[in-house]
């Protein structure tokens, strides 16, 4: 399959919608406000089962020659991504409850209701921490609503580790870590996990691969939702800001400053010495703005708007260079050459994804993964006047 689309005159306009994969929106209606934590822990993580339909796509991950997604609240989908033409479903790992994901080496860190799971894909060993997440599961205890974060980053933390057995085997990953979509609330930096949890950012030890220590945790003013790290520091966004963290230490973040604007929806990528962070409208993102700010970090202790533009409804986004890439809503998938933030020009779209919420723009590769509704498509980017539609693998609703 191979589709191609051409620059044209985009349009930058502000409209409505709502569409998010963070705390945002994850939503898919559970009914679990009688059930302990004690019960949810006896379903059961199956390290590798065979192939199977995708039937709704959540956080991407991507690893050496292999594609991870996420299906919401049910585990994680593994792809063999050799060929972005034609790419290979192989195996799903079964996790109950589980909403992101990040690598490192043969390790996969992933979240299953309130506890956070570390997991060998090599030998299948599944290690479990308690209670990473009880803020958010008692949100969604109490509301029915499948969260990815919660509102009082509230928690408690148990020492404890529980092993589950599984006996099936599986192929060895290269070591390292992967890249994670826009939208991650997970981030790896040398030996330290960070994850996000409504107000508060998480650190763990992970020098032991399967067993993550406790660490330092920060505590922030609003709710944080997506994390990215660059060079030396970490970028956080969230409800109502980006927060900038010198990582220099990276088990010790240090706050340097925050760049606040309205209440809103909005991950954050940066390149060089620019910050891209989009912003968009819909419950319960509130605000009325859809848009993309361009900031200049060149003093990270100082972020200076440089320009806003208005958007349809922003979600996702990647940064390459100078092209900059961007999920818009109904308005589907937009790049732009921003090398002049002050004037930065459309060079390609395509209309066609009007379900796209997240990109990956590979560094080194000329593959471009973009996550929507309805599936996960790859193109090549090589021309980026012109991107190529290479594959899709299609979500399939009506799979039993």
């Amino acid at each position: 399959m191979r589709k191609s689309f051409a620059m044209g005159a985009v349009a930058l306009t502000a409209a409505t919608g709502a569409l998010f994969l963070n705390s945002c929106e994850e939503s898919g209606r559970l009914d679990f406000s009688n059930i302990s934590h004690a019960e949810l822990r006896k379903r059961e993580v199956k390290v590798k089962e065979g192939a199977q339909p995708i039937k709704e796509t959540g956080k991407i991950y991507v690893k050496d020659n292999f594609l991870y997604v996420n299906e919401k609240g049910k585990g994680i989908h593994v792809i063999d991504n050799s060929d972005p033409a034609a790419p290979k479903k192989v195996k799903f790992v079964s996790i109950p409850g589980n909403l992101d994901v990040a690598m490192k080496g043969d390790m996969l860190y992933a979240d299953s209701y309130m506890d956070l799971l570390a997991i060998n894909m090599k030998t299948q060993e599944v290690n479990r921490v308690n209670d990473v997440f009880q803020g958010s599961f008692e949100q969604m205890r109490t509301q029915g609503r499948f969260a990815g974060t919660n509102t009082d980053g509230s928690f408690m933390f148990s020492k404890s580790m529980q092993a589950v057995n599984n006996t099936s085997s599986g192929a060895s990953t290269g070591g390292g870590t992967g890249t994670a979509g826009s939208m991650a609330r997970f981030a790896i930096v040398k030996n330290s996990l960070y994850v996000l949890d409504g107000s508060t950012m998480k650190i763990f030890d992970i020098t032991d691969g399967a067993k993550p220590k406790e660490g330092n945790s920060k505590k922030m003013d609003f709710e944080i939702e997506t994390i990215f790290p660059h060079e030396n520091e970490l970028y956080i966004g969230g409800t109502r800001g980006m927060f900038i963290y010198d990582n220099t230490d990276p088990t010790n973040p240090t706050l340097l400053s925050k760049f606040e604007h309205l209440f809103s929806c909005d991950p954050v990528v940066v390149e060089g010495k620019t910050a891209y962070i989009t912003l968009r409208n819909g419950t319960p993102c509130r605000t009325t703005a859809n848009q993309l700010d361009i900031v200049d970090i060149s003093d990270l202790k100082n972020p200076v708007l440089v320009k806003s533009y208005p958007m349809h409804n922003p979600h996702g986004l990647s940064i390459q260079g100078s092209t900059l890439y961007v999920c818009d809503g109904n308005q589907g998938l937009k790049s732009f050459n921003v090398s002049d933030p002050m004037n930065i020009q459309p060079t390609a779209k395509d209309p066609s994804l009007r379900k796209a919420y997240d990109v990956i723009a590979l560094g080194g590769t000329q593959t471009l993964i973009v996550v929507g509704r309805d599936g996960i498509y790859q193109y090549d980017n090589s021309d980026v006047n012109n991107l190529k539609q290479i594959s899709v693998i299609a979500v399939e609703e009506s799979a039993s």
